[in-house]
């Protein structure tokens, strides 16, 4: 591969790193060396690695969510779930109450 080919592809792999920092597969993941230009094959397999990360990152923090489809699990969605509940949850509590 030319040095400005392993450029390009380790800007998209140096920024899946950062998405991808804290999980489980992430120790195996490195971009590709430019000191030392890789083989082709050798590029593929570094992809293949991230690939396999990214679809792991998928299955932790995808879900189907009632009522909302499919959904990305993040902080602010468990908030605005558990604000939703609380308030599904009173609303019944007043109507048992009446």
């Amino acid at each position: 591969m030319s040095a400005g080919k392993v450029k390009i592809v380790n800007r998209v792999l140096e920024n899946l790193v950062v998405v991808l920092q804290g999980q489980p597969d992430a120790k195996y993941l490195e971009a590709l060396d430019d000191d030392d230009l890789p083989q082709v094959s050798d590029a593929v397999l570094v992809m293949v690695q991230f690939q396999s990360a990214l679809r792991s990152f998928k299955g932790r923090h995808y879900r189907s969510v009632l009522g909302m489809g499919y959904q990305w699990i993040t902080e602010e969605l468990m908030v605005q779930l558990e604000t939703n509940y609380s308030k599904d949850f009173d609303d019944t509590e007043d109507e048992d109450e009446s």
